[in-house]
């Protein structure tokens, strides 16, 4: 468990870089920008930059686990300077290596919700949205769109949540997996009360049509 007081100076440590990093992209100092993120991801992991830069995201959530528990306040403060390293390249004309930041943001973001309590939510909605956006029609890999699909469903989105699933059930490599996880998703949404069905859209005619269709 961690400590109240590593939770205070973490969290004020976060404003305080982020704020500048902020000021330094505004400002238009990409390169002293770039050197403020490097320095600090240094510090939160532990290692040079050279071998940050050719880690995957699971090596990542590795270094950060300890007794089989994720530090999330250390991987938020990850997937924020991630996302701001993702808005510093695209104002490079950088589009490329600006969405492989603002995809592992999102991986780090969800990864934060879907192990985390109340007390991490926090502002992650929008976060979460604001790289959706960011990332627009981007070609997502099947573990983000899961966890997409398990974030949404959460949080009691399930229009979108549906629409992410059924993506996934359209993939040729996968389709035969999502079967059941789709027919396990519809038959949840037929437990639910029926205003929460029509709130999002949706009514119980349809999805007992769509269980049907999958049997």
């Amino acid at each position: 468990m961690l400590s109240d007081d590593y939770l205070i100076r973490m969290i004020r440590q976060a404003a305080a870089v982020l704020a500048r990093i902020i000021g330094l992209k505004k400002a238009g100092d990409y390169k002293e920008a770039f050197q403020e993120i490097d320095q600090t991801l240094e510090q939160l992991l532990g290692m040079d930059m050279e071998i940050i830069k050719i880690m995957d995201d699971e090596s990542i959530y590795r270094i950060l686990t300890q007794n089989e528990q994720i530090d999330l306040e250390r991987l938020g403060f990850i997937a924020d300077l991630f996302n701001e390293e993702g808005d510093i390249l695209l104002l490079q004309n950088q589009k490329q290596q600006s969405d492989n930041y603002y995809l592992s943001s999102l991986n780090y973001y969800l990864k934060i919700s879907l192990n985390s309590e109340t007390s991490h939510q926090k502002g992650l909605s929008q976060k979460v949205e604001e790289i959706i956006q960011k990332l627009g029609n981007y070609n997502y890999p099947h573990i983000t769109l899961f966890d997409l699909f398990c974030y949404f469903e959460n949080n009691e989105e399930y229009e979108k949540a549906e629409n992410i699933i059924t993506t996934l059930a359209t993939r040729p490599d996968i389709k035969a997996n999502v079967r059941s996880e789709l027919f396990s998703f519809y038959k949840r949404l037929l437990e639910l009360e029926p205003k929460v069905l029509i709130a999002n859209g949706m009514s119980r005619k349809q999805i007992q049509k769509k269980v049907k269709d999958l049997n």
